[in-house]
C-alpha cells in the first residue's frame, strides 16, 4: 500500500500552518500532526509516516506455546493521547525502523528484532 486517504484536516486556528490530519487506510484511521499543512479532505498520501519518541520490543519470544503467539501477534492500534498510540504491528524494514500497522507504515526508528512488535510513541507525523 503506497498511498492513503486524507479523511479530515483540522487547523488549530484560522491560518495556522500547524493541523491535525485523520488518515483512513482500507483497515483502520490515525490521526497525525502536520506541520506546515497544506492538505485538504480527500487528498492522498505518500504512506510513510513518522513517530516522534517511537520505542519498539518483541512481541513475544520465540518458545512461546504458538497460541499464546497468535494472539500477541494480531494487529492493533490504540489512541492514547492526541496524536499518541500503542500498538502492534509486522516489521517491514528493520534498518529502516518501520512497522506496518492496519496498513499504516510508520518509522519508529531503532528497532530490536524482525517480525512482530508492540510499540509505543508519544507522537505520528505525516
Amino acid at each position: 500500500m503506497n498511498k492513503i486517504v486524507v479523511e479530515n484536516v483540522e487547523t488549530y486556528s484560522p491560518g495556522d500552518e500547524s493541523a491535525s490530519v485523520t488518515l483512513r487506510s482500507p483497515f483502520g484511521e490515525i490521526v497525525a500532526f502536520c506541520h506546515t499543512c497544506t492538505l485538504k479532505n480527500g487528498d492522498t498520501i505518500e504512506n510513510h509516516l513518522l513517530a516522534l519518541d517511537g520505542d519498539a520490543r518483541a512481541a513475544y519470544f520465540s518458545d512461546w506455546p504458538e497460541e499464546l503467539k497468535r494472539e500477541k501477534s494480531r494487529e492493533r492500534l490504540e489512541k492514547i493521547g492526541p496524536y499518541s498510540y500503542r500498538g502492534c504491528g509486522r516489521v517491514i524494514d528493520r534498518m529502516s525502523g518501520l512497522v506496518e500497522v492496519l496498513g499504516f507504515r510508520i518509522e519508529l526508528g531503532e528497532i530490536p528484532c524482525e517480525g512482530i512488535v508492540e510499540f509505543e510513541c508519544m507522537r505520528v507525523d505525516i
